[in-house]
Order: structure tokens, then sequence, then C-alpha cells
């Protein structure tokens, strides 16, 4: 295993535990998990929100809405390989 495998599976865990501590992904910002990402992993990742829409049928009214909601947290970070070149990977997190 090289030492770039090391620290991308390293950074994952601080990501995913860092992540781990919303019981409720829908109440995160970008700004929220920005700043406690850095202080992790001294640098500022990357995120990006993936919305989607859903159609709910009113019950009462008969009529359809379309509600715009989170569908995905995405977070980009960096690490360095065996030949000292700079990689970015992510990590997507589905929101209920």
């Amino acid at each position: 295993m090289g030492v770039s495998k090391e620290v991308k599976e390293l950074r994952t865990k601080q990501i995913n535990d860092f992540m781990s501590q919303y019981d409720n992904l829908k109440e995160t910002d970008t700004e929220m998990i920005s700043e406690g990402l850095h202080g992790i992993l001294g640098e500022l990742p990357g995120i990006d929100f993936e919305y989607g829409v859903d159609e709910i049928l009113n019950e009462d009214t008969g009529k359809s809405e379309k509600v715009k909601d989170i569908k995905k947290i995405h977070i980009y970070y960096t690490y360095t390989d065996e030949e000292d070149d700079l990689r970015v990977s992510k990590i997507s997190y589905l929101v209920d």
C-alpha cells in the first residue's frame, strides 16, 4: 500500500467521522461543513449540494405540488500521491 492510498483513506475516514455527527444532513449548510473540515483537513474542501424535484400529490385538493429538496452532498478534497502530484477525490452522501 502506497503512502497516497493511506493518506486518502485517512482523509476519507476523517470526513466520514465529521459528517456522521449530523443526524439530519438537511440541516447542514456549506459553511458548517467547510469550516468544520477545514480544521480537520487543513484545507477548505469543495462542497456541492445536489438538488432534485419531487412531485407530491395533495390528497385534500387533488393537485400535485413540486418540492425542490437536497438529494446529495458532494465533498471534494485533495491529497498528494507517491509522485508528489496533487490529486482530487470526492465523497458523496445521500440525504434522506
